[in-house]
């Protein structure tokens, strides 16, 4: 891995579309959720972090430039709701580890699961449910279409044993971030993602950019013609930020625009 301060124009003289993960990278992390669920209603709160005037500006510069695209284990509501000034025009949304993008006012689902995962799937939430109700220092699922995002104040044991208990075949995936558990079939891939997105756009893999801080975000940083961790502890990529800036994104984002001049 090379420091970000090396990456050069030649490096990104064909770039056309760059990618950036959310919490963490474009966005500060922490989320609390809260469900309240009574026998006529059910009240959900998800409370997390804006995005801030200077990231609005800077990504409204930088899409000036180059396509920008958004691809987050988020929901396509949440992504929407949060970037909705920065759409339409060289902006994309890609949502659930990859299911879905949005593109120029059209959500295409791009992934199809069999039959076995949604089963699956139902039977992991239903014993995440029980577990949920038996311990109160957790708080609840993230909405989302097909991932499983339980959140929770600690990594809890448990979840680890529903999860063998249900999928033994070991074809889901279950990642603790920090504060919640990510829970999705290995067959999503935010490589593939961007690799859809760039056929969508006319442009080659090569052309692309990608930068994220975690597990999930390895294979697109994998795919991408350059790839960059903003966290080299937990992910390794071509490039790493060096901490200059409070968010990853803020580094990347002026280094290019500083590049293409």
């Amino acid at each position: 891995m090379k420091p970000l301060q090396l990456l050069t124009y030649e490096d990104i003289k064909d770039l056309k579309l760059v990618v950036f993960d959310v919490d963490g990278v474009t966005i500060k992390k922490g989320t609390q959720i809260e469900e309240i669920k009574t026998a006529d209603k059910t009240k959900f709160t998800i409370s997390t972090n804006n995005l801030t005037p200077e990231m609005k500006d800077a990504l409204f510069k930088l899409k000036q430039k180059y396509f920008v695209a958004i691809c987050s284990g988020r929901s396509s509501l949440y992504l929407t709701d949060v970037f909705n000034d920065l759409l339409w025009d060289n902006f994309y949304l890609i949502s659930e580890i990859g299911i879905f993008t949005l593109i120029d006012g059209e959500l295409k689902q791009n992934k199809k699961f069999e039959r076995k995962y949604l089963e699956k799937m139902k039977l992991i939430k239903n014993d995440l449910s029980k577990l949920v109700g038996d311990k109160p220092e957790m708080a609840d699922f993230e909405l989302k279409q097909f991932l499983i995002t339980l959140h929770a104040s600690y990594e809890i044991p448990e979840v680890y044993e529903i999860m063998k208990k249900n999928d033994p075949e070991k074809e889901f995936y279950c990642l603790w971030n920090g504060e919640a558990f990510d829970i999705a079939p290995k067959i999503l891939d935010k490589g593939e993602s961007i690799k859809f997105l760039a056929k969508e756009l006319g442009i080659g893999i090569y052309q692309t950019m990608a930068s994220g801080n975690g597990p999930n975000d390895k294979s697109m940083l994998d795919a991408a013609g350059i790839g960059i961790t903003t966290d080299k502890k937990s992910v390794e990529a071509d490039y790493y930020t060096e901490g200059n800036e409070e968010l990853g994104g803020f580094e990347i984002i002026n280094k290019l625009l500083e590049l293409s001049k």
